[in-house]
């Protein structure tokens, strides 16, 4: 959506995406945040991984246990870098709707 410049209110002409497609934005990223939230369960990792292991040498766990916090901290890069990008898209929506509302 084009926004028309105005020199009365020092407005620059703006273009502005519709409403409709940032909130199809925002559910594509809600979903991917669901789905990396239901694939990590640091816990049930931890206790498979460990019943797994509970049979052999503990300081074999080591490597395991670094592997597992390694993939821990990508993930809630992952998810941080995701949640950002949600409030973006809403501070967006936000300015669309509020401009739609002056037109």
């Amino acid at each position: 959506m084009l926004v028309h410049s105005s020199v009365n209110e020092g407005m620059p002409a703006r273009l502005y995406r519709s409403p409709c497609e940032i909130r199809r934005d925002m559910t594509i990223i809600s979903k991917q945040i669901k789905e990396a939230d239901e694939m990590l369960s640091v816990r049930n990792i931890l206790v498979e991984m460990l019943s797994e292991c509970a049979r052999g040498d503990p300081e074999r766990w080591i490597p395991e246990l670094e592997e597992l916090v390694a993939d821990a901290r990508a993930s809630l890069d992952s998810l941080t870098r995701l949640k950002s990008a949600l409030s973006l898209l809403s501070d967006e929506l936000e300015e669309s709707v509020c401009v739609i509302g002056r037109v």
